[in-house]
């Protein structure tokens, strides 16, 4: 039978002395009557055993989170299932650092984990009492448990600046590609204000009418773009009965993929619209664009303000943001490092 030796980690060490004696008391028992249960190792990285309480406890705050967003039964289950597969990953990997940073000699201290919990708190505006006690009754996890979590976070970000220390390097190109395309993500949160003139086009209509429709479109767009009053142009010309006596107007509306228009509580443009929306600046107005039957012309009024005001203002950010994903890339090539070169066998 092979055997695992299984070093002792704080917070286990009791445990683990438990299931040993347990293990051999049932290897001297002959009579299935004597029978005695033995702690389930969930997975073995190197010649480490990560237990099923260990899971149980880490699971705490994820499960919480399930039993409030998901209804009970089948999907509470499948969701309760995941989360454990999940989390034993992360175990796992945290399992992989921390006997990497064994080998390197990194330790993480009382310290460490007090300036974490310092930097947090002051980001929150909070003393850190009351970033404990608030993540208590969010999560449910002690304080100890909760200096345990950051210790292997700050453990993690000691081996990974360890590893590519040096070797980020980050450009004016990159800095301003990031910086686009964040606001660009951002834009597609933001909920707008549109306003739109609509021609409607007759069944059967002959093809000098539909370009008469076509010409009287093009008209109107370029009007409002001079200047010209758009609600008295769509007073004048829109055919929409809906928003016509309104100008046009159709009121504030949600990007589709937004937490607002999925859950109803802000309308919103059909899916090839908002992309012409998407492009739009306050005030600007569109080419006229073919719908179905129609011709429409669509002005934004407004859109939500951006958190972003310039890119030297949000400078900081994106060298912050452009250096966590390289970390994040740097991490994901490390971990599968780790598990090439130690015996990794996960039990469920």
């Amino acid at each position: 039978m092979q055997s695992w030796k299984l070093p002792l980690r704080p917070g286990s060490r009791a445990r683990a002395l438990v299931a040993g004696a347990l293990g051999l008391a049932a290897a001297l028992v002959t009579t299935p009557s004597h029978a005695v249960l033995v702690e389930k190792v969930v997975a073995v990285v190197g010649d480490q055993a990560l237990f099923l309480s260990d899971l149980h406890e880490r699971s705490i705050p994820y499960l919480r989170q399930i039993v409030k967003q998901v209804p009970a039964g089948a999907q509470r289950a499948a969701a309760e299932s995941q989360m454990n597969k999940d989390l034993l990953n992360k175990m796992v990997e945290e399992e992989l650092e921390a006997q990497a940073a064994e080998r390197a000699k990194i330790k993480i201290t009382p310290e460490d984990i007090d300036n974490a919990l310092k930097t947090i708190a002051a980001q929150r505006g909070m003393t850190v009492p009351q970033l404990v006690q608030y993540n208590q009754q969010r999560s449910g996890m002690t304080e100890q448990d909760y200096r345990d979590e950051l210790g292997r976070q700050v453990l993690e970000g000691k081996m990974l600046n360890l590893r590519v220390r040096g070797r980020i390097r980050i450009t004016e190109e990159e800095l301003r590609s990031t910086f686009a395309q964040t606001v660009r993500e951002e834009r597609g949160q933001l909920e707008y204000h549109p306003a739109w003139i609509v021609l409607r086009i007759l069944p059967d209509s002959s093809e000098p009418a539909v370009a008469e429709r076509r010409k009287l479109a093009s008209e109107i767009a370029k009007r409002a773009r001079r200047g010209e009053d758009f609600a008295a142009l769509a007073h004048e010309f829109s055919d929409d009965g809906a928003s016509k006596d309104k100008g046009g107007d159709l009121g504030i509306r949600a990007p589709v993929k937004t937490p607002a228009a999925q859950t109803g509580k802000r309308p919103i443009l059909a899916q090839e619209l908002e992309d012409v929306v998407m492009k739009l600046e306050p005030g600007d107005v569109t080419e006229p664009i073919e719908i179905g039957d129609a011709i429409g012309v669509i002005k934004l009024v407004s859109r939500q303000p951006s958190h972003y005001t310039s890119f030297e203002d949000a400078r900081e950010e994106m060298v912050a943001r452009l250096q966590n994903d390289l970390l994040a890339k740097e991490k994901d090539q490390w971990i599968e490092e780790l598990k090439r070169r130690t015996h990794v066998d996960k039990r469920m």
